[in-house]
């Protein structure tokens, strides 16, 4: 459906991991100011069963995404509905904006990276003109999902809905 390639298998009934003693925390950081909730809470269930990988979600108050943690931009969808950041220690944290927004072919998006490009946490990724597409959108939301989550155990500070600004540590990846 998106173009990631490897498909999951049923995730719900992985028992779950722990990080090693040895494993550095990767801090991880919302992708955008709005409303924090659970990847589970999302509209579509492709997201909400954890499909693409463990995460979060943020409903946007504005139209900027940051990225959800330092590393290289491995992967920019043409559409810039999506893109994915493998951090220095292998995680590979999954950005998608919006449900159904493939659809719209890149129009209510602006690129402020390119492939290849190394991001800090929290440095602007993509500007989304969300009054210019409400109307061909089911829902804003921005998830975030670590899509090798067999190899990095994601731990949230806090999963009940609260708000959060772009770039403020929300959790963190640690390597198992």
């Amino acid at each position: 459906m998106f173009g990631f390639g490897k498909k999951k298998k049923d995730v719900a009934q992985q028992p779950a991991a722990t990080p090693s003693a040895s494993a550095v925390a990767e801090p991880l950081v919302a992708p955008a100011t709005g409303q924090y909730k659970k990847l589970a809470d999302v509209p579509d269930p492709v997201f909400a069963q954890g499909t693409m990988g463990d995460g979060f979600a943020v409903v946007p108050e504005d139209g900027v995404v940051v990225s959800p943690v330092a590393g290289e931009v491995a992967i920019l969808q043409d559409t810039l509905h999506a893109f994915l950041v493998k951090t220095p220690a292998g995680a590979e944290v999954l950005v998608h904006v919006g449900i159904d927004t493939v659809e719209l072919g890149g129009r209510g998006f602006t690129a402020r990276v390119s492939r290849g490009d190394t991001v800090a946490a929290g440095q602007p990724v993509l500007e989304v003109d969300w009054a210019a597409i409400a109307s061909e959108v089911p829902a804003t939301d921005v998830m975030v999902m670590v899509t090798n989550s067999k190899k990095f155990a994601l731990t949230k500070n806090n999963d009940a809905a609260h708000p959060v600004t772009a770039g403020e540590q929300v959790g963190s990846a640690a390597a198992l």
